[in-house]
């Protein structure tokens, strides 16, 4: 019983009005300030069916405010928001994936590993786009990986309408593919086997100062090996030299460390997609207010147990129609909260779902756990209210909120403050560094000006 409390303790005001109800039906029933259809049953008169009538108008009004109220003897722990990543893989189809320093080649190598990384992602939204000398979309985004998982082995150069080499176009498109489904906040894996220096800078254009991070699995060596095409020639230029395609790793390397990715090289066994996958796993988010790793108790309400019993006492006074009365009664003394909309939901529960719809500005009204309202407000475009919320609060989650919302408020000093103290206590926070230098190079043109 330690644990047993009330949901809904307000609910019991409504037993002062029961109160208040026959005091006055005891009183004045005869002078008509009670509506007669009321007095009839509760006055107190001599005859017993009347009585019984108003023995069981009070049962059955106790009773109902009582489950109303949410009995509740335990806890139901639920996750904060779901956890939902969005990623999209870059597979590179140029022709250099023919070369044969991987066994069989490249190509082969590089289908097996994305079905490999595919298959160790169970949730969140996942594309595909594949390129040459342009960018094509394979698959939009989908919680579906088998769908993608099928389309992987019929990937192949000879499809690309265009060959050459442009990673830069595949980084826009998959960057473009998340932004049209409203997530500004991704990872973009590739795997291929070069990265020049020209896509290097494109790609940094792209990336830089934004919220998507690169992670590459490079497929190839860098001493290279020739392209062996199907039809079992060899690739070579126009003056008749055989093509030796290389892999440039430091340009992979550096570019994945700038934007906050991991690079690795392709390995025999799965150690090279499952660190991929794990590093994600950490850092990946599609929102910067999303939250991975909290909890919420909330109450289980056990009020609707005592609907049976409601109903007993109320069959008495079913043939005269005084329960539809007091039901009419009992309905005027609710609150036009949207919490009632469903009276076995807590208000961080109706919150929760409110965010889901994405009506934002009406979930931090109804949120009671601070953290969650501080969200939903920064959400809703509400920053000065969502630092008010989240000031104070020592979660790590909730202090890169508040200096996100600070930021936004153009407060940078307070802002580049409260990242940097997320840092040292967590460096690996790849978002919180990653905006630092934003708000830094903000706050260094605000100078400026």
């Amino acid at each position: 019983m330690s644990n047993f409390t009330f949901i809904y303790p307000y609910w019991f005001l409504a037993l002062a009005v029961l109160t208040a109800i026959w005091w006055l039906s005891k009183r004045q029933s005869k002078q008509g300030l009670l509506a007669s259809h009321i007095a009839r049953y509760l006055a107190p008169e001599s005859n017993k069916p009347s009585k019984n009538r108003s023995t069981y108008f009070g049962i059955w009004w106790i009773v109902g405010v009582i489950a109303l109220a949410g009995p509740s003897f335990e806890k139901n722990e639920q996750p904060s928001f779901e956890k939902t990543q969005a990623r999209v893989v870059i597979m590179d189809m140029s022709m250099s994936m023919y070369a044969t320093d991987i066994k069989p080649n490249r190509l082969t190598q590089a289908r097996y590993k994305a079905l490999d990384l595919l298959s160790l992602w169970k949730e969140g939204l996942t594309g595909m786009v594949a390129y040459a000398g342009d960018a094509y979309t394979i698959s939009p985004l989908t919680s579906d990986i088998n769908t993608i998982k099928n389309l992987v082995p019929n990937l192949s150069p000879d499809i690309m309408p265009f060959q050459g080499g442009n990673a830069a176009s595949a980084v826009k498109l998959a960057i473009e593919m998340m932004t049209r489904a409203h997530i500004y906040q991704g990872d973009l894996v590739l795997i291929g086997d070069d990265i020049d220096d020209q896509e290097k800078k494109e790609i940094e254009s792209l990336i830089s100062g934004s919220n998507w991070t690169l992670s590459v699995l490079a497929v190839g060596t860098e001493s290279g090996a020739p392209i062996s095409l199907p039809t079992g020639s060899m690739l070579q230029t126009d003056s008749g030299q055989t093509v030796v395609a290389k892999t440039n790793v430091d340009n992979m390397r550096d570019l994945t460390r700038r934007s906050g990715g991991t690079f690795t090289e392709l390995q025999l066994d799965n150690s090279d997609v499952e660190h991929i996958a794990s590093y994600l796993d950490r850092v990946a988010t599609t929102s910067e207010v999303t939250k991975t790793n909290n909890s919420l108790n909330t109450r289980v309400n056990n009020g609707f147990w005592l609907l049976p019993f409601l109903l007993l006492p109320a069959l008495g006074l079913f043939r005269k129609g005084v329960i539809w009365c007091g039901l009419a009664v009992l309905v005027s003394f609710s609150q036009p909260n949207t919490a009632f909309a469903n009276p076995w939901k807590t208000d961080d529960q109706v919150g929760y779902q409110l965010y889901q719809d994405e009506d934002f500005q009406q979930a931090a009204e109804q949120f009671e756990q601070q953290e969650w309202k501080g969200i939903a407000q920064y959400k809703a475009g509400d920053f000065e209210a969502a630092e008010q919320t989240l000031q104070g609060l020592s979660g790590e989650d909730a202090r890169y909120n508040l200096a996100n919302a600070q930021a936004k408020q153009g407060k940078y000093d307070q802002a580049i403050k409260e990242y940097q103290r997320i840092l040292e206590s967590n460096p690996e926070h790849a978002y919180a560094k990653k905006n630092l230098k934003i708000v830094e190079q903000a706050q260094k043109q605000q100078q400026q000006q």
